[in-house]
């Protein structure tokens, strides 16, 4: 995935019950990154999210779920299709099929 910088994702804690059990001291240092990141975040309900190629429902029920706008296509696009499709765009997901070139 690329995304625009700033933009804090989802704890893993909430994605991976498994680091709900991480050092307490790396805990308290990703709880009190996460409070800086939510109060200066930007709201998630407006960032745009396309996903190419067919990934997975579960990735794109991850990221509806969590307020994202989401687009997901099938396929990939043409280069040109891309150009235009990502002028007003926060956030790509690819897989290896569409190439990034600038």
């Amino acid at each position: 995935l690329f995304c625009a910088p700033n933009i804090p994702l989802t704890p893993l804690s909430r994605l991976h019950p498994q680091y709900s059990e991480m050092a307490p001291e790396l805990k308290r240092k990703r709880e009190e990154e996460e409070a800086v990141n939510a109060a200066t975040s930007f709201p998630k309900n407006k960032i745009k999210v396309l996903l190419l190629e067919g990934v997975s429902a579960k990735g794109i029920q991850l990221l509806k779920g969590e307020g994202f706008q989401v687009e997901a296509l099938k396929t990939a696009l043409t280069e040109d299709e891309l150009v235009e499709k990502v002028k007003d765009l926060h956030i790509l997901g690819i897989r290896s099929k569409t190439q990034v070139t600038r």
